[in-house]
């Protein structure tokens, strides 16, 4: 029997399947935001690099402002799932479309 950890993406403990996604975030919370980097997202969250002043809990809702480009910021609400040395997991309040 194998852990999820060694199951394809799509198999493990996830709700719907990432996809790789590059660009800048603001992570907002009250009066302090955060810069960081989209790694993956899918319809229902997405996963970010984790900022070196990082300080929020697991469970807070944050408002993530997705730069996709120099024109265009998508803003979704979402939650701090979890968070690793380097990464930090969101779900979003509310399902959303995969940015194009």
């Amino acid at each position: 029997m194998s852990d999820s950890s060694t199951l394809p993406l799509n198999q493990d403990r996830r709700q719907a399947p990432r996809y790789d996604y590059d660009c800048p975030v603001l992570i907002a919370h009250e009066t302090e935001g955060f810069v960081a980097h989209i790694e993956n997202v899918s319809v229902t969250g997405c996963c970010t690099t984790r900022p070196l002043d990082w300080t929020l809990p697991l469970g807070a809702v944050v408002r993530l402002f997705l730069m996709v480009d120099m024109r265009h910021v998508h803003s979704v609400a979402a939650r701090v799932m979890w968070c690793s040395e380097h990464f930090i997991g969101f779900q979003y309040v509310e399902q959303q479309p995969l940015p194009r």
